[in-house]
């Protein structure tokens, strides 16, 4: 038994706590199926079905592992096989029909979480751009959406000055990879998502610190939750046109690599002085966001674990946010307080934006004071990039990855940028 605590006081985050600890426990006690009451829920206006969504998912992100390379069998701590659903509502037939349908979509969007921590948590010398394009099309051609993959040559065909400068410093080439569902009309314009996939970031020349280093095999969780909002698209069959872009790279101090005053020549033609090698997915993202425009999006959508500043300013609990778009904004912070994915805006006004303004280059990837408004800064350095289209870019640096567990995230990747992004589209496409 798991309490809700006080009716008055009810919130649909203690429902997710009281499941997931309920189902920890009971893989703790090594049961192999869990049963679960499905009501109506006080003080709030979730259909039956939408609880039994959120419970079903919960309890699988909540029994999560990151345990692919444990060698020992006995270490495998997943036991729990099947989640049994039921209502005591007196219209069952209607209610179980709203059941089976949340129990369907919950299952959907907890195994499209767990493609985003799996990739998240990938260690780079196995998931590196070539390596993570094949496994993008593997899942589009399990789950029914279309891959292209832009290899060196073509990224040099095509001009992609930022991904190229930034990905030459490692052996392992770059690439960008395009993802397209097709479930609305032909005519509707797609919703564009842009994820940044550097599948490991030492930093390049301006290296990073040791210490932590090693969790820079997660900066491409923005790519992994992508891919996961794809999966979950294409599974729901939500009648939408989707179009993805993940620009892929390793940022590495190799002879190739750029250096700090380097200037780079972007897809879209403008130029960038180089200020600090690290601040490397801003640079790819806005490739991606110019290529992106192309298709001519209703909104563009990109997620990326941009700056360290966000846990400065809000911390692990909360994505950053920045948009042109009034409208946009609101619907997704609606969505992360339906996802308890939350996110908080900041602005993107002409101030902050005249501070990446430099005399050698249209632009610098840092912001001058370097260290003055961190978050924004990358913020409004991807804004000139997206050509007036409506636009949100999700900082998920501290909420993509994290250094010990909660009641339904894990240690490592959580996944954060799939639940918001796909409850988003049923709200719109359904």
């Amino acid at each position: 038994m798991s309490g809700l605590g006080k009716k008055d006081d009810f919130t649909l985050e203690r429902m997710r706590k009281a499941s997931a600890r309920a189902a920890k426990r009971a893989n703790d006690f090594k049961l192999k199926t869990i049963a679960f009451e499905v009501m109506k829920l006080p003080s709030t206006k979730n259909p039956i079905g939408e609880t039994a969504k959120l419970q079903v998912e919960i309890c699988m992100m909540a029994l999560y592992t990151c345990d692919k390379y444990l060698t020992s069998t006995k270490d495998k701590k997943i036991k729990v096989e099947e989640m049994i659903f039921f209502s005591n509502d007196v219209n069952l037939k209607a209610s179980g029909k709203e059941i089976e349908k949340g129990v369907r979509a919950g299952e959907i969007t907890g195994n499209a979480v767990f493609t985003a921590r799996d990739l998240g948590n990938e260690p780079s010398n196995i998931l590196f751009p070539e390596e993570f394009a094949r496994r993008v099309k593997a899942s589009g051609e399990k789950n029914g959406f279309d891959v292209k993959v832009y290899d060196m040559a073509q990224l040099e065909e095509m001009k992609m000055g930022g991904i190229i400068a930034i990905g030459k410093g490692s052996k392992n080439n770059p690439c960008l990879i395009e993802l397209r569902y097709n479930g609305g009309r032909k005519s509707d314009a797609p919703v564009a998502i842009v994820g940044k996939g550097v599948t490991f970031d030492s930093g390049g020349v301006s290296i990073k610190p040791a210490a932590g280093m090693e969790a820079m095999k997660m900066d491409m969780c923005g790519a992994a939750a992508t891919v996961g909002i794809f999966e979950a698209a294409a599974q729901l069959k939500l009648k939408v046109n989707l179009v993805g872009i993940i620009p892929s790279v390793e940022n590495m101090p190799g002879g190739n690599a750029i250096k700090p005053g380097d200037i780079i020549t972007m897809y879209n033609g403008k130029t960038v002085e180089v200020g600090n090698t690290d601040a490397e997915g801003r640079v790819i993202l806005a490739d991606a966001l110019a290529f992106v425009t192309e298709s001519k999006p209703k909104v563009i959508i990109d997620m990326a674990t941009l700056t360290g500043a966000t846990l400065v300013a809000l911390g692990n609990f909360v994505t950053s946010a920045m948009s042109n778009d009034a409208e946009l904004t609101k619907d997704m912070y609606k969505a992360g307080q339906a996802t308890f994915e939350r996110i908080w805006e900041l602005p993107t006004w002409d101030d902050f934006d005249k501070l990446i303004d430099t005399d050698q280059a249209d632009m610098s990837n840092m912001g001058t004071p370097a260290r003055m408004a961190g978050t924004i800064v990358g913020g409004v350095f991807l804004k000139r990039y997206v050509n007036n289209y409506p636009w949100i870019h999700l900082d998920i640096a501290g909420t993509a990855m994290s250094s010990s567990s909660t009641d339904y995230s894990p240690k490592y990747a959580t996944g954060v940028g799939v639940g918001l992004v796909t409850h988003y589209l049923r709200e719109k496409y359904a």
